[in-house]
Parts: structure tokens; sequence; C-alpha cells
């Protein structure tokens, strides 16, 4: 499009010029910098051109108001960036600017006699991509003057573009990669993206991403979707793209870029294989001992920019921090400490030559040493703490509770009374068995005066059965106490919560047990079970006091097996030969047996051997 001159500025610009104040504005325009501020000022001059080439005689002013609205990002929407006046921009002036987005080209509305004003708006295109519209109201204009604001609009367009790209694409394209790099969600999905979105800036066919060492290259993303696990030619190609670009310590390219230090011939066959034009690999060596090579590989249509391998390297060295925190942030706790391992070990050979061979003849010899030496052949079982005996104080006859004096955790020496039943009950039929007997002896002293045997042998009789209940319930008045049989804790059974609680003969109240003597229950897993023997000794180490290690000893492995958290474990007995008033019935922790000895790589493999084993028996032929 020919562009038509405006017309010569009249006298009047210096004085016009002065009193607008555009110095500032032409100082914003040629620092460039912030998209708002160059756009606003930019907005200011292109108003006061138009103010001085079209105003009426009379008339201070031609532009009335008028806004840039720009792309926010790689949406579709759009955000003022700029603005003239102080209030917002009025309906037909928004209609207007939303109708140029629509048809991406310039519109004009008001040129008809009587209008109150006049709006014009144009599209701001960057090539075939629209980036935004700058919208103007007009003072009302004839036909001719439209035109000429349309002239001095699109003039200014074309500088603007030329000068300083919208939508803040003139900010670094390594900045907008960290934001996307910076998003939250997976770092496959996050690497993806920022492949994409660097496609798209610079309009390449593809960009991918590898990471690694000389000879070991790992492609982690492309902007085309997902890598196949499987080696694909397309891996295989870039891989060796990328793996070249590593080995040269330096960008290479296809056709050869500028003082090109190597061949390129996996850039050649990248090329060829998948249809580019062109490929340019750029690799960013470690900035720490123990971290990977990055290098990126950007495959282009058309004729490669003179300055690929300048701008594709300073924009790849500048997002290569921010990369390799995220690769960071999806290591698990063992590949950091792995990698700080090697971090340590570069650092430490670095510039002492001797230094990998001290570290391989240190490796050898403490794989020599595990694999002659021996040890203590332990076997690790969970652990409960019992007593040696344990006592039910159960309810002697059927009754009520009437008081409960000790509680579960309590130590009670021998005879502490414990609870005791209510006695009314008894007492009562204890006097009635009295009168019985009473009553029985006057009927058997009667019948002897009256010299009538058979019924002085009756009242006998009565009397005889009346004495043997009072003596039961005389018994039974004796055990209404419940006491302590000897020194013991309380390990169960808290009927303090029950008073008045009907009980039934052998329900159990408490349970007890003695003070120092315990044993350990173990809870022995079945692939070790055939080590254990009784006499064999290990120690125990309890939850609640984790400082403390306990002797024990093997006494009886009993035959019998439990299934727990989806392993089979039998039980054996230990005998723990320890008084602590720390002590406690019910403690759990875990003890370790010594079985034997054998060699350290046994002794840590064969758990592994034992299950290969088994498997190969359960499905070879």
């Amino acid at each position: 499009m020919s562009l038509t001159l405006p017309p010569v500025v009249p006298p009047e610009y210096a004085s016009a010029r002065a009193r607008m104040g555009e110095a500032a504005a032409w100082r914003a325009l040629a620092h460039g910098g912030d998209p708002a501020e160059f756009a606003n000022a930019w907005l200011r001059l292109l108003a006061a051109q138009l103010d001085l080439a079209l105003a009426a005689p009379g008339q201070e002013r031609a532009v009335l108001g008028g806004f840039v609205a720009l792309r926010q990002g790689q949406s579709q929407r759009f955000g003022r960036v700029a603005r003239l006046g102080g209030a917002e921009p009025g309906a037909a002036l928004a209609q207007a600017g939303e109708r140029s987005l629509q048809l991406r080209r310039a519109v004009a509305f008001g040129a008809e006699p009587g209008s109150a004003t006049a709006q014009l708006a144009a599209p701001v295109l960057l090539g075939e991509s629209l980036e935004g519209v700058v919208a103007l109201e007009l003072a009302p204009l004839p036909g001719p003057a439209l035109d000429t604001a349309l002239r001095f609009v699109q003039w200014g367009l074309a500088w603007y573009v030329a000068s300083h790209k919208p939508t803040g694409a003139a900010a670094s394209l390594a900045v907008r990669a960290t934001t996307m790099l910076g998003k939250p969600g997976p770092g496959i999905v996050a690497l993806q993206l920022t492949c994409t979105l660097l496609a798209e800036a610079t309009a390449a066919q593809r960009v991918s991403l590898g990471v690694g060492a000389p000879g070991r290259i790992r492609l982690l993303a492309t902007s085309r979707g997902s890598l196949a696990d499987a080696p694909t030619d397309f891996a295989i190609a870039l891989r060796a793209a990328m793996a070249e670009a590593v080995a040269a310590a330096a960008p290479l390219g296809f056709p050869s870029v500028e003082a090109q230090p190597g061949a390129t011939g996996g850039q050649q066959r990248l090329a060829h294989s998948h249809g580019a034009d062109w490929v340019l690999s750029v690799p960013v060596a470690p900035t720490e001992p123990g971290d990977p090579w990055l290098v990126l590989t950007v495959e282009g249509a058309g004729e490669a920019p003179a300055d690929a391998a300048e701008t594709w390297g300073s924009e790849f060295a500048a997002l290569a921090p921010q990369l390799r925190l995220r690769l960071l942030a999806g290591h698990s706790m063992v590949e950091h400490a792995l990698h700080a391992l090697a971090g340590t070990w570069q650092r430490w050979t670095q510039g002492r030559p001797y230094g990998r061979w001290a570290t391989g003849a240190a490796l050898l010899a403490v794989m020599l040493f595990l694999g002659f030496a021996k040890g203590d052949h332990r076997v690790a079982a969970r652990a409960t703490l019992e007593g040696e005996v344990k006592r039910a104080i159960v309810a002697p006859f059927d009754g009520y509770l009437a008081e409960a004096m000790v509680r579960p955790g309590m130590r009670v020496p021998a005879g502490t009374v414990l609870a005791r039943l209510e006695d009314r009950e008894l007492r009562l039929q204890r006097a009635d068995y009295q009168g019985r007997i009473a009553e029985a002896q006057f009927q058997m002293d009667d019948a002897i005066g009256k010299r009538d045997l058979s019924a002085a042998n009756l009242a006998a009789a009565r009397r005889a059965q009346a004495e043997a209940e009072l003596r039961l319930i005389q018994d039974n008045l004796g055990r209404t106490v419940l006491v302590a049989p000897f020194d013991a804790i309380v390990i169960s059974g808290d009927p303090t919560q029950t008073i008045g609680a009907p009980l039934h003969r052998g329900d159990v109240v408490y349970e007890l047990s003695p003070m120092d003597r315990f044993r350990v229950a173990l809870e022995v897993d079945q692939t070790d079970f055939g080590f254990i023997h009784p006499g064999q000794s290990g120690g125990l180490l309890l939850t609640p006091l984790p400082d403390l290690r306990w002797p024990i000893q093997v006494t009886v492995p009993t035959p019998v097996a439990s299934g727990r958290d989806g392993r089979t474990a039998f039980r054996v007995e230990a005998a723990l030969d320890a008084q602590d008033p720390a002590l406690r019935p019910g403690m759990q922790g875990v003890a370790k047996v010594v079985v034997g000895r054998a060699r350290y790589v046994w002794i840590w493999t064969h758990e592994v051997t034992a299950w290969a084993r088994l498997k190969l028996w359960e499905y070879l032929p």
C-alpha cells in the first residue's frame, strides 16, 4: 500500500507542540521499554498530529478520545493498554474497535452530515497475526478529511509495528517461557507447553528439548505432542542431532551456522528425514558439578534467520536456570541425594587426575569387603511385651458390683482390695437360714420330748440342710471383697464405669500380671522362621523406650501362624530377664535375634534370591 505523506504542518505547530508538552512523549517513544508506556506515547503523538492537520478553524482539537487494545498473551482476548482522555471510551467507539477486529481492516463511522462525532478504527497486524486495534473518536469531519485521518493512522501503525512489537512480544521470549515453566502441574506438561510456546512465538516447525551427558541424551518434550517411549526414527534422529551439539559444546545447524566447530551429520539427517528446511541444535553446559547438559533443537521451514544461532543461544541460556529448577522439582528424595552425591564427587575429582582412580579403588575395596566379610545374621520381628503370668480376677457368684478401687495401669501390692460386691442380699439370706436352723432345732427338741423318733429325724435333716446353706452364704460373704493375690499391675478391666451393674459367676473383673516377670511375643516372618531355634539370643527395642536395649533369649518357637498386613508370621516366645519400673505389658517394638554368621552380601540378598527361586519354581514347567 502506498502511503500519502501528511500535509505540510502549519507554522503554529511549534507553539502547539510546546502547549501539549510532547517532549516527554517523544522520549518515551525513543526509549521503548514497557509496551503500555510505548503505546500511550505513540497514541498521544498520533493525536497531536491529527489535531494539527485536521482541526477546523476555531476548533482546538480534532481527536476527542481513543484507545489502543492489544492481545493478552496467547489468548484471543484483547485489553486496552493506552487511552486518550480521562473518561471511558463510549459505546460507539468500542463498537468501532470490535468491528475492525472482526473484519481485520480499517472502519469509519459518522461521516454523514449531522453526526455529532466520527469513529475511526484500524487493526494492528504483525504479518498475518491480528495483535490489536487502535480506535479514535474525532470531531465531525467531512469524507475527505476522514480519509486523511485514516492515512495518518495507517502510516503511524506501520511505524509502530516496525519499531515496537505489540502484545508485549518485545519482552524477552525467555521471560514468557519462564512464566510457562513456573505454572503448577505435572513437569512433563509444563515442558511440552514451553516447547509449544517457543515454536509458536518464532514460527518454527518444531522445538524439542533434551537433557543428559555427552553420548547419553534423553528426550524430554517436543512442541508436537508427547514423545513416544519406543525408539522411533524421529526419536533416534533427534537424539543424534542433540548428542552431536553436546559433543561439540556449541550450536550446530544445517545449513551450517557461522564459525561452526564440528560436523553436522546428525543435523542434516534430521532435516532430510523429517522434511525440515533447516535445523539448529543449541546446547547449554552444566553450571554446577553434577548438573546435566541441556539441549534445544529447532526445526524450521524456509530460509533460516541469519542470527538464528545467536538469538536461540541467548534465549535458551536465559531459560536454562528455570528449566533446571523445574527438572529438579520433579525428582524424588533418592534422585536428589544421588544428584548431590554426583556433584560432590565431580567437585572432588575436578583438577585431581588421581581422583577417579582413587574412587574406583575405594569402590572395589568396598565390594570385596561386602563379598567376603562375615557378620551376624539377625532376624528382625515385631515384638510385644507380655506378663509371664496373667491372673484373672472373676466374680465368685451372681451379684452386683458395689465398689471398684483400681483402674488399669495401676501397680497394686499383694492383698490390695480391688473391688467389692454388694452383700445386702447375702446378709438377708444368712438371717433367714439362721431362723430356719432355730426353728428346726425347736421341732427336733419337741419331737424328742414326745418320744416321736421319726419327727425328730425329719427335724434334724431340715436343720442340717439349713446349716449347709448357711455355710455357703457365709463363704460367699467372705468373697465379696476382691483382693490382689500378688504384687501386680492391672493390665485390663475398668469396672469403675459399671458400678451397680449385674455380674455373673465367672465374669472377668480384672486381669493382673506380675510387675517383675515378663516374656516377649515375636511375630517372625515365615521366610525367617526356619532360622529360629530355642536358646538363641538377641536384643529388644521398645517404641516407648527407644534409648534402651533389652536382652532376650528364645524359649519356644510355637508353630502358630497368623496373617498380618498381607504376610504370614509365626509366634515365637522369648524370655526377658529385666526388671524396670518403666516396663509395662502391652508395649510394642522390634526385636532382632542373632541366628548365625554369614557373608554380608548373602545377608542383604538372600530374601531376593529366595523369592526369585520360588517364582521360577512356580512358573517354569
